[in-house]
């Protein structure tokens, strides 16, 4: 499922009829989401079953705002065009935050909510620690050490 999400996602990054909504940068580290509101209501629905961007910050995607705020562009280390083999990285860093004891407590506490506002403030606080750590990994790959 999660190596799912990543192979869709990169499929519409890489599908040149999408294009003019969202495309891999020039330098194919990066892609460009062109048009972020057709994007967010026509394509993610559609191809990734979501409708925000949220979940790229799960997987360590970073978003920068460019061409003042009309378009935005996500980074993720090994989301790069022509080497899909390479999101088989990008499922592992993901699985190994899988493995914290912070996100074990969040997940009971998604099991265990019994109203509607306790399941989002849960689901709010899991995004905001997946946002963090990421943040946290990248962090340490700008500075040269490794992450576990």
């Amino acid at each position: 499922m999660i190596f799912d999400f990543l192979k869709k996602a990169y499929a519409l990054v890489d599908d040149p009829s999408t294009d003019s909504i969202v495309s891999w940068a020039s330098n194919g580290w990066s892609f460009v989401v062109w048009q972020p509101l057709e994007f967010t209501k026509d394509l993610l629905p559609r191809h990734l079953q979501i409708t925000h961007f949220a979940k790229f910050h799960t997987y360590g995607f970073r978003k920068l705002v460019i061409s003042s705020g009309q378009q935005l562009k996500f980074i993720c280390n090994d989301f790069v065009r022509g080497k899909p083999e390479l999101l088989d990285k990008i499922a592992q860093r993901y699985m190994a935050m899988m493995k914290d004891t912070e996100l074990c407590k969040l997940d009971e506490r998604l099991e265990n909510d019994t109203s509607k506002e306790e399941y989002d403030l849960a689901m709010k606080d899991k995004e905001e620690m997946f946002v963090r750590k990421s943040k946290e990994r990248n962090g340490r790959m700008a500075t040269g050490r490794n992450s576990t």
